[in-house]
């Protein structure tokens, strides 16, 4: 009973109190309610805060030129490739191949919307190749090939882009300055963060807008001044550059370096072919499915080296080479110009060009082969890109085989044998996986 009366007691004090102040109670929960409901609809409207980061990159680009680790942040292909190039989804959820190669069906995934909210559909799918006929289905857009291309997968890897910018991917395409034909700037934005890309002509142009404070990130330089290295703010972070190898590129029509003998001569006598870095031993990468290990390497063998150069080029025979190079690797040059000289009693002079040229007996360079094993372009003997002018007619018919076989198993064993007959021949010498760096002002992520 006693707590029947107490509890009886409490309910009528509060019945007295809400009597006595309903309005001020009223307009208390009235105001507070509207409060409530006003913030919730006014943070909508609120930008929430988003980091921004300029960067600069080096190199003269338009939107469709762009390095792949960029448009792939505003949109996909059909399909795309993983490291060892290996085919995934992308704007396609499956496919289907036919027996003869010739014909390449995809089931468009319908659930992907542009950044327009557009719903993505098989006429979105704007790849045009010539000599391909194109059939678009419901959910489907179907490929036909006169003949069998076993590459043909990884010409669909290319993101594409609506109208010129609009994509599907997690960044979108919110400016863009040209400038020249090229772009000068071009702005992504998501919805945690900001990116905008500044183009410069030459890595010394991006370090002194670096230096300004005109950008707070420089990617992809192959050399950074010791007074930057040297301030403690500047994080220097080295990475492999989208499967770039660094290659000693012979001129096989040279009349001194169309010698098998000779080449295979000038490879046995660089004594550290790596140069501190990671080996390259072919010119398909080590990540691929169709690398091959069991291939020559040609690791130094000096007595060998003057016995193959012995051949062609007799002792007293007084040889000269020219080394062109880009002035990243001109330490590199001289290291291995030094080598031909001293172990080989050879003439070399190095010289400093702004790029690649098709005027060389030998070039020190680099280049990116493509993720799928296919290198056609590169080294076949009919081809205009083929710049070292090799030609090997087995060569030749192993990469004709391989672009036509549709059977994974099989493009390997062609591949493998490809890689075994080019490195005994000698073309060119494989030297080391090529390595960039990114400089970023430290106190910009702090």
């Amino acid at each position: 009973m006693y707590i029947i009366k107490k509890i009886r007691k409490y309910y009528w004090l509060v019945e007295a109190f809400v009597k006595r102040h309903y309005k001020t109670i009223l307009i208390a929960t009235t105001g507070t309610t509207i409060l409530v409901g006003l913030s919730i609809f006014l943070l909508q409207y609120i930008p929430t805060y988003k980091s921004y980061t300029r960067i600069g990159k080096v190199g003269r680009y338009t939107l469709n030129t762009l390095p792949p680790y960029i448009l792939e942040k505003v949109s996909d292909g059909l399909v795309k490739q993983d490291e060892e190039g290996n085919y995934k989804g992308a704007l396609a959820t499956s496919w289907e191949i036919s027996n003869d190669g010739k014909t390449y069906t995809f089931k468009i995934d319908k659930t992907k919307n542009w950044h327009d909210q557009k719903t993505l559909t098989p006429e979105d799918i704007t790849y045009n190749f010539k000599e391909v006929t194109v059939e678009f289905g419901q959910e489907t857009i179907t490929y036909t090939l006169q003949e069998p291309f076993s590459p043909f997968l990884s010409a669909l890897t290319k993101p594409l882009l609506r109208q010129g910018k609009v994509g599907v991917g997690d960044y979108k395409i919110t400016q863009i300055i040209e400038s020249g034909g090229g772009l000068q700037s071009l702005t992504l934005s998501s919805s945690k963060d900001q990116l905008n890309y500044k183009f410069y002509p030459t890595e010394s142009s991006a370090l002194t807008a670096y230096k300004l404070g005109e950008i707070d990130q420089v990617q992809g330089i192959s050399y950074v001044p010791q007074e930057v290295l040297s301030e403690p703010t500047n994080l220097i972070t080295p990475f492999l550059e989208d499967g770039k190898i660094t290659v000693l590129f012979f001129n096989n029509n040279d009349a001194i370096l169309n010698s098998k003998s000779t080449r295979q001569a000038l490879a046995y006598s660089i004594p550290d072919k790596s140069f501190g870095k990671k080996r390259a031993t072919s010119p398909i990468s080590e990540s691929s499915w169709a690398h091959n290990n069991n291939v020559k390497t040609y690791d130094f063998d000096l007595e060998r080296a003057k016995t193959l150069l012995s051949i062609d080029l007799p002792k007293g025979t007084n040889t000269k080479l020219e080394l062109k190079t880009m002035l990243q690797y001109l330490n590199i040059a001289e290291e291995i110009a030094e080598a031909w000289r001293s172990n080989l009693g050879l003439q070399v002079e190095v010289k400093v060009v702004a790029g690649i040229t098709n005027d060389y007996q030998v070039l020190l360079a680099d280049y990116a082969p493509p993720l799928d094993p296919d290198q056609y372009s590169i080294w076949h003997s009919t081809q205009s890109t083929n710049f070292t002018h090799y030609q090997n007619l087995k060569v030749d018919k192993l990469l004709e085989d391989g672009r036509r076989a549709t059977d994974k198993k099989l493009r390997k064993e062609i591949y493998h044998d490809f890689q075994r007959f080019l490195l005994e021949d000698s073309p060119a010498v494989f030297l080391f996986q090529t390595t960039s760096s990114t400089l970023t002002r430290k106190k910009v992520f702090e």
